[in-house]
């Protein structure tokens, strides 16, 4: 997960408020290129966006939205690599007011220059274990003689979590996240979160202990007992709608 190898966020010190306009590294998995936020767009279309057809199970996708406007996106969860952090589109989100909210994105491919004051909202998720996310938090020295106490046999199930991340903006940015069976049904009820700045990271305890506002997760007794098919193929949609401020 995207919080191993990543500094702490200090929400309301001067040092933190300056991190968060600095270029950072690029959220999706094994990608080590610092991005500046104004240009997050060109790098996920020069480096992350694959021009063949749609063949592959998790291509990006690049999308341009409004507020209140849905995005269903297919997920093949069992084939998600563990511990990789995947981006599943880019939804480019088109403010009310932008000028006042987002600086533009720069340096845009001329057939995308549309986008330059919309806001990319990259839809991450990540397959991982409450083992994994536990052992972090232990490494993290965050909670350590709170889980020496705690069963754990019962926690080392595979767990989703699913969330929003872009550029910084200067007031928070809602959606909704909500995951859907092959009829559309929302059988997992839809949930609010925070779109996050992807330069801040969060330290993984106060995901474990339920006190963030970024994260959906999921575990995959959950998903199975919805998804349409089996085994590598097993599918459910997740659906994001951007709400805005």
């Amino acid at each position: 997960m995207e919080h191993r190898a990543s500094t702490a966020e200090s929400p309301g010190t001067v040092e933190a408020a300056e991190n968060a306009e600095n270029p950072a590294l690029c959220p999706v998995a094994q990608c080590r290129s610092v991005v500046k936020h104004t240009h997050l767009l060109r790098h996920m279309i020069s480096d992350h966006l694959d021009a063949r057809t749609r063949t592959l199970p998790f291509q990006l996708r690049l999308r341009e939205v409004v507020s209140g406007q849905g995005t269903l996106l297919m997920l093949t969860y069992r084939q998600l690599i563990v511990d990789h952090d995947q981006c599943l589109a880019v939804l480019n989100w088109r403010p009310d007011s932008p000028f006042d909210l987002v600086p533009p994105q720069l340096d845009l491919p001329p057939c995308h220059q549309s986008l330059t004051l919309n806001l990319p909202v990259l839809v991450m998720v990540c397959r991982t274990t409450w083992k994994a996310l536990l052992s972090q938090d232990n490494e993290d020295g965050q909670n350590g003689e709170h889980n020496k106490d705690r069963d754990l046999t019962s926690e080392w199930g595979t767990v989703y979590l699913l969330w929003l991340v872009s550029p910084l903006t200067r007031r928070p940015i809602n959606a909704n996240l909500a995951v859907l069976n092959s009829q559309l049904q929302c059988i997992v009820r839809r949930n609010r979160r925070r779109i996050r700045n992807f330069a801040n990271r969060m330290p993984i305890s106060r995901f474990i202990n339920g006190l963030d506002p970024f994260f959906v997760s999921l575990n995959e007794d959950q998903l199975d007992e919805m998804c349409d098919g089996s085994g590598q193929q097993a599918t459910v949609f997740l659906e994001v709608t951007i709400e805005g401020e």
